[in-house]
């Protein structure tokens, strides 16, 4: 079975190298380690499937600039449950808090939760799919966009 805390320690890593991406700091290659060779993105917008390689890089920096864009500072992991799938798989419930900027100075923090598909693969986690609500819908009722 793959280990709570095993899993608990892949997201502050994740956590670490995503707060580097929002900051133009991340290595691009360490961002795509945390994926497995392909993925399926599930969010009320679309269900997407892809292949990890440069267009999941390139898709990833635009991402964090648009983030960057509305205001994101730091993401932080606030909370990890597991649910074992099977002897290398599981979904890794991450209860996510984000610190945003409004244009207008003020603070902000928006609380969510993504479902994560997450497998050992070469003895490593990889995320190989997310679940993910509707993020820009929140970011409009925030005024973030």
């Amino acid at each position: 079975m793959v280990a709570k805390a095993d899993v608990q320690e892949f997201f502050k890593a994740y956590e670490t190298i995503y707060n580097d991406a929002i900051a133009g700091n991340a290595d691009m290659d360490d961002v795509g380690k945390m994926y497995s060779t392909g993925f399926v993105s599930v969010t009320p917008a679309a269900v997407m499937v892809g292949e990890n390689g440069q267009q999941l890089k390139d898709i990833m920096k635009k991402g964090f600039e648009a983030y960057r864009a509305i205001g994101s500072k730091r993401m932080t992991c606030t909370d990890v449950s597991v649910t074992s799938i099977d002897q290398d798989h599981c979904v890794a419930k991450v209860q996510w808090s984000g610190d945003y900027e409004r244009k207008d100075g003020s603070a902000l923090t928006i609380d969510f939760k993504v479902d994560y598909l997450v497998e050992r693969r070469d003895g490593r986690l990889k995320v190989f799919g997310w679940i993910a609500g509707d993020e820009q819908a929140e970011f409009r009722n925030h005024g973030l966009m």
